[in-house]
């Protein structure tokens, strides 16, 4: 009885983490035609100092300037290199639960040194043990990039709301303007 209900809880948390993620694939995003830009390899890199106010602040108006020009209705979450929030924005209309999904991205991205894409395109390539790792900063979600100065992680960024290719975008946005703090 209790290994039943905890197979159905199993069962219903993997297909909440799929719909909720947006890992779920609609007829219109499997049309969508986008072009993926490739991972940085930042894992070798050092943390450094924090993400500054005034650099956070810098990514999250990049951020959120690619996003609007796109009408994309998304929160984004900068974080520093523990994974604590500096800023965080929220556009009108996204839905609720995109404050906490953009944390998180950012949050796993920051952690674990790497693309959240990393964890995506495993989890499309059919490695679903990636699922088991929720507890361990890991997001399976595009959309959580490392923020690089020089050849430092400072921090990381996240996004959700819209796509996972979509969220990706608009973060990497923000890596760009990153490097110019």
């Amino acid at each position: 009885m209790i290994t039943e209900r905890i197979k159905s809880y199993k069962t219903l948390s993997l297909l909440n983490l799929i719909f909720i993620s947006g890992l779920a694939v609609s007829p219109l995003q499997a049309t969508a035609k986008t072009v993926d830009a490739p991972v940085a390899n930042t894992f070798p890199l050092s943390y450094g100092t924090n993400i500054s106010h005034a650099c956070a602040a810098s990514a999250l108006s990049a951020a959120v300037e690619y996003a609007q020009s796109k009408n994309w209705a998304v929160s984004i979450a900068v974080v520093d290199t523990a994974g604590q929030v500096m800023a965080l924005g929220r556009l009108d209309n996204a839905h609720r639960a995109s404050p906490d999904f953009a944390m998180a991205k950012a949050s796993s991205a920051v952690m674990t040194k790497r693309s959240t894409k990393v964890f995506s395109d495993a989890l499309s390539n059919g490695r679903s043990a990636i699922l088991g790792f929720s507890d361990l900063h890991v997001h399976a979600a595009e959309g959580g990039e490392v923020l690089v100065k020089g050849d430092e992680i400072i921090g990381g960024i996240g996004a959700a709301g819209v796509t996972q290719k979509q969220d990706r975008e608009i973060s990497l946005a923000a890596v760009a303007a990153v490097a110019n703090c």
